[in-house]
């Protein structure tokens, strides 16, 4: 079975952006699969896994990689889901390219995929040395600040051991004239947020219906 996983530790997002990529996800995945939520508290209706203990912001998101088991599908809260999302399966870790402009390439954590085990990825983590966070990051790890940074020194770029994944783009970067077409997730890093903006698709892409058949809701 699929396990389709978010991430909501800390008052960042809240419940209702949980419930928003929940039912984004069910209408554009047609595999059958369970949604649940790597979280530091309970959300009803939503199927919460609580770690004994919850490593701060983005660096959560390598917990994934210790927990998971089968096929996996990951997504940010700030995504928006704009096309099918079937074709981003993969049993080897695939993740987009770093579309960032600030140079250094490397892996998009936004968007995941993986059905192999990586368990190397939190084992090499040690939590107790993360740097005090700064201006509202999470802080940094022996200079890495993030957990796409982290993933590309373990395992390069896409293309060497991860497989590149194709059809996510950034708003900022690549959707302010249109919605590229072959679009399937678009991430909002930085400002502003999918809320903070008016595009009719955004709007139309986060509406709360979820179709009643064809899918696995996980627990309710």
């Amino acid at each position: 079975m699929l396990t389709v996983w978010s991430v909501c530790n800390g008052t960042k997002y809240t419940d209702e952006d949980v419930y928003i990529l929940r039912d984004m996800v069910h209408r554009n995945l047609s595999t059958p699969h369970v949604f649940r939520c790597l979280s530091d508290r309970p959300i009803p209706d939503i199927d919460c896994f609580i770690p004994s203990q919850v490593w701060p912001g983005w660096w959560s998101k390598l917990q994934l990689f210790r927990y998971s088991t089968g096929l996996n599908l990951y997504l940010d809260l700030d995504v928006v889901v704009t096309g099918p999302l079937d074709g981003l399966l993969s049993d080897a870790l695939s993740m987009p390219a770093n579309w960032g402009q600030s140079g250094h390439g490397g892996c998009q954590s936004s968007v995941m995929s993986w059905g192999w085990t990586y368990a190397m990825i939190p084992a090499a983590f040690n939590v107790n040395e993360l740097e005090k966070p700064v201006n509202g990051n999470c802080g940094a790890y022996h200079g890495l600040w993030g957990d796409q940074e982290y993933i590309t020194k373990l395992l390069g770029d896409p293309g060497d051991i991860v497989k590149p994944m194709e059809g996510i783009y950034s708003y900022k970067y690549h959707c302010q004239k249109a919605l590229p077409e072959g679009a399937k997730v678009v991430c909002f890093h930085g400002e502003p947020k999918p809320h903070d903006v008016n595009d009719q698709w955004v709007r139309d892409s986060r509406q709360r219906t979820i179709p009643s058949a064809g899918v696995c809701r996980g627990a309710a």
